[in-house]
């Protein structure tokens, strides 16, 4: 890297701005004084290489009769020039073969120097993207984090405003290389009742390259609560067409869409199709939302063996399906028709199987109609696991639960597992199956950030950085002093974030300020990931009051960000 500094007796100085060369490329580098001419003033150039001192390349003394110096171990690199000083006051250096350069001055008045970067790789933008904002739900401040990918070389800057005014209370930590290219993160913190007013921040990442940026929405809330709909799929017949209903209750948030399907097919055929949706009551400080969909098709398309499907869509959710199929004894419905029982099954938590190496799947029979029998477990084979068979009483029946247990190598593996509900209504069982989606397993690379001081709430803010993993499930725990943190601390880990293939997350703990000027105390984050069940198991990265600034990590006020060091 390269910094070139103008020093001279003056006021103001105005230099070009940084550029990026490949070895052995020539560049010229200018500097104009605003309010005054270098008639009599005598001006010089003085480089810098990382780590060394500083080293003057080249002066012109116009008051000495315009005599130019240059120094023995750079002649022939470079020529110092002015322009016709008595009108456009200008200064100019032409670099005729950039080496690896950083400049200051010994003189009176000093330009803010130009950064040239040289480097033999291709140089690339950054690809920028918001992370989901992060909070527990008594905090009332959220903190909104922008990160940009694969930009070389690294001098990339963040900045960030709100409705086109900047915002000076953030954070940039140092860029972290992996192979050819550099990721960066950038945090800022919005006050609760200030995000629940925004249609969004905007985050710009400012490269040699070029300048990007994104959009941190209230969209973005990992906060925002998901919650299912009741779906409900009937038809009724007319002389001359059939008319199929499907109705999605009590569903948030708002977005969503319904499509049919004919035994898992495009629909011919079709006459009309309508869509409706309205607000219905409030749960939770949540708004819950209902809708229909109504589909008429021309009687020959509803016959012996026909199946159609509801199926309800979310972006970024699994999609839920409801169907009907023609049988010879169906008959017209008043109003719809309610499966006479529903089953779901709930995966073990990621917690579970990454510390405990096993957990537990819970299958849940809801009973609208009728009585179930009998309900147990079969493994992928189709035999039905030892010790799992529940007969309930004969009370009433609304919702039975039934769990049976799962190893971690059952789980990793997408070993499958059926859980069959025997009802009084049914001639065959019916069968729901769990199996975990497996892929390729990429070992997470984990970062212990600097830590973030908050002033104003006297809180201070440890963050672990786990980025470009594969599959997404990941678990992130904290360790006071070897010890699993207690209530006492917040903490929480972000919904991971896709691109190209892998995930990235962070993790987050909060503590006091007593706490973190402990000096003995020591914090960690565990990092367990099932790509790493035959190495460590677990990937730690500590930090603490005494030592963190001797393990290159700086600690960076929210208000009065303090430069930042490479860790």
């Amino acid at each position: 890297q390269e910094v070139l500094k103008f020093g001279v007796k003056s006021q103001t100085l105005t230099e070009s701005g940084p550029a990026v060369k490949r070895p052995g490329e020539s560049h010229e580098l200018t500097c104009q004084a605003s309010g005054f001419t270098f008639i009599s003033d005598g001006f010089a150039w003085i480089r810098q290489a990382p780590g060394k001192g500083l080293e003057w390349i080249a002066s012109l003394d116009l008051g000495g009769g315009g005599m130019k110096y240059y120094s023995p171990s750079v002649r022939g690199q470079f020529i110092i020039s002015t322009d016709d000083y008595f009108s456009a006051p200008s200064m100019f250096l032409y670099v005729g073969c950039i080496d690896f350069l950083h400049c200051d001055a010994a003189f009176d008045y000093w330009g803010k120097g130009t950064m040239v970067t040289v480097t033999s790789a291709t140089s690339t933008g950054p690809t920028v993207f918001p992370l989901s904002p992060c909070s527990s739900d008594s905090a009332t401040t959220f903190t909104l984090a922008c990160l940009a990918t694969g930009f070389s070389p690294a001098s990339l800057t963040f900045s960030w405003t709100k409705s086109d005014t900047a915002l000076t209370d953030f954070v940039q930590y140092p860029a972290i290389q992996r192979g050819e290219t550099y990721t960066g993160i950038s945090q800022i913190q919005v006050k609760r009742e200030d995000w629940n007013k925004l249609d969004s921040i905007k985050c710009l990442a400012s490269h040699p390259v070029g300048h990007l940026f994104t959009s941190v929405h209230p969209d973005l809330m990992n906060t925002v609560k998901y919650i299912e709909p009741t779906l409900k799929v009937c038809f009724s017949e007319e002389d001359n067409e059939v008319t199929f209903s499907c109705i999605a209750k009590d569903f948030a948030p708002k977005e969503h869409n319904i499509t049919w399907q004919k035994n898992t097919g495009e629909i011919t055929g079709k006459i009309d199709k309508i869509e409706t949706i309205s607000a219905g009551r409030a749960g939770n400080e949540t708004t819950l939302y209902s809708a229909s969909s109504f589909l008429s098709v021309e009687p020959d398309e509803w016959s012996k063996g026909t199946t159609y499907t509801c199926v309800f869509e979310r972006k970024g959710k699994d999609n839920i399906s409801k169907s009907v199929t023609y049988k010879e004894s169906t008959t017209t419905c008043d109003g719809c028709r309610e499966a006479d029982v529903e089953v779901t099954i709930e995966g073990p938590s990621i917690e579970n199987m990454s510390v405990n190496r096993k957990g537990t799947l819970t299958c849940e029979v809801k009973v609208n109609k009728g009585r179930v029998e009998k309900i147990f477990w079969e493994n992928s084979s189709g035999k039905e696991i030892a010790g799992s068979q529940m007969e309930p009483g004969k009370g009433k029946q609304s919702t039975l639960v039934h769990s049976t247990d799962i190893t971690y190598e059952e789980w990793s593996q997408g070993t499958g597992f059926f859980c069959v509900v025997e009802h009084d209504n049914m001639i065959e069982p019916l069968k729901k199956e769990y199996q975990k989606d497996i892929g390729k397993k990429t070992r997470p690379s984990v970062f212990m950030l600097p830590p973030v001081e908050h002033p104003k709430a006297e809180r201070v803010t440890l963050t672990c950085f786990v980025k470009d993993f594969s599959p997404p499930e990941v678990f992130v725990s904290w360790l006071v002093n070897d010890e699993e943190a207690g209530s006492e601390y917040d903490f929480n880990t972000t919904s991971p974030v896709e691109s190209k293939g892998s995930y990235s997350a962070y993790g987050q703990l909060t503590l006091s300020f007593d706490q973190w000027s402990d000096s003995d105390a020591v914090y960690s984050c565990v990092v367990y990931h099932e790509s790493l069940v035959n190495t460590t198991k677990a990937i730690v990265r500590s930090i603490g009051y005494r030592t963190f600034e001797k393990n290159n990590v700086v600690n960076l006020s929210m208000n009065v960000p303090d430069t930042c060091k490479a860790q």
